[in-house]
């Protein structure tokens, strides 16, 4: 499922070409999802694209108010794909769910195995999750480490709340508690000061890398252009079991939290 890297590169990779646009008209090809609930949607501008949490946000225009209308907020999930097309044209092609027309292009949304989800907001506000962004100035060491404090929860379940902080899943989870030395399975409240300041750098330094890359490409994520992430060929610990440990060499090993994969050195984190 793509993360908080893979969504940002699909929102930077739409935003010149959908921003200014009109949407034309709304073609929905799959049962699942009701033409009537993206129909407001028709007429309107698109002011902005960005991602949100985990989800690529389309801002939309309101007549008289520009910069407070509605916003389609998209969840990729597990195999759905964003893409401009210049020439909105060409008939649908499976596994198109929905094809926004503009005045110029069509926006598409694949999703072969039909996951993904469209969400309309009545405004920013509303689309905007509880958590706080780990890429935004809001996420600061203090903050973590006053959160951590609260939660006996293991490190790497909590990581993965939304709640506090949104985007992140598995894989960068993973590789940020590698690389600051802490171990996946440890309570929360465990950590020092130090720790959780070094676990904010980890986590900043992961994410910013990934973003670079374009993101991660394990199965099937493709960008808006059709291109794959490029940041697997650096990953440390994910998906490593058994390898050994680029800091130490000891093998990789694995354990299973809340019925999802963890991989961590067990010489390097403690």
């Amino acid at each position: 499922m793509p993360e908080l890297p893979e969504v940002e590169t699909v929102a930077r990779q739409l935003a010149p070409a959908l921003t200014g646009r009109r949407v034309v008209a709304v073609q929905v090809f799959d049962a699942k999802i009701k033409p009537s609930a993206l129909e407001p949607l028709i007429g309107r501008t698109i002011t902005a694209v960005r991602r949100i949490g985990k989800q690529v946000g389309i801002g939309f225009s309101q007549p008289g108010i520009p910069e407070a209308g509605p916003w389609l907020c998209i969840h990729l999930r597990m195999t759905g794909r964003l893409a401009w097309a210049p020439d909105c044209r060409q008939p649908p092609v499976a596994p198109l769910r929905v094809r926004f027309r503009l005045d110029r292009g069509a926006l598409l949304f694949h999703d072969t195995r039909r996951f993904g989800t469209l969400t309309l907001y009545p405004t920013l506000r509303d689309a905007t999750p509880a958590g706080i962004d780990p890429t935004g100035r809001a996420f600061t060491p203090a903050r973590l480490a006053a959160w951590l404090a609260q939660s006996a929860s293991p490190i790497k379940v909590w990581l993965m709340r939304q709640d506090r902080l949104v985007g992140l899943g598995n894989i960068y989870v993973s590789e940020a508690l590698h690389r600051a030395g802490i171990h996946p399975a440890r309570p929360a409240r465990s950590l020092s000061f130090d720790e959780a300041a070094r676990l904010h750098k980890a986590l900043r330094l992961i994410l910013r890398s990934a973003i670079r890359c374009g993101g991660t490409t394990i199965f099937n994520f493709e960008n808006a252009v059709g291109a794959a992430g490029q940041f697997q060929r650096r990953l440390r610990v994910y998906g490593r079991e058994g390898d050994p440990c680029a800091r130490c060499r000891t093998p990789i090993q694995r354990l299973v939290q809340q019925q999802r994969s963890t991989f961590f050195c067990p010489t390097c984190q403690h």
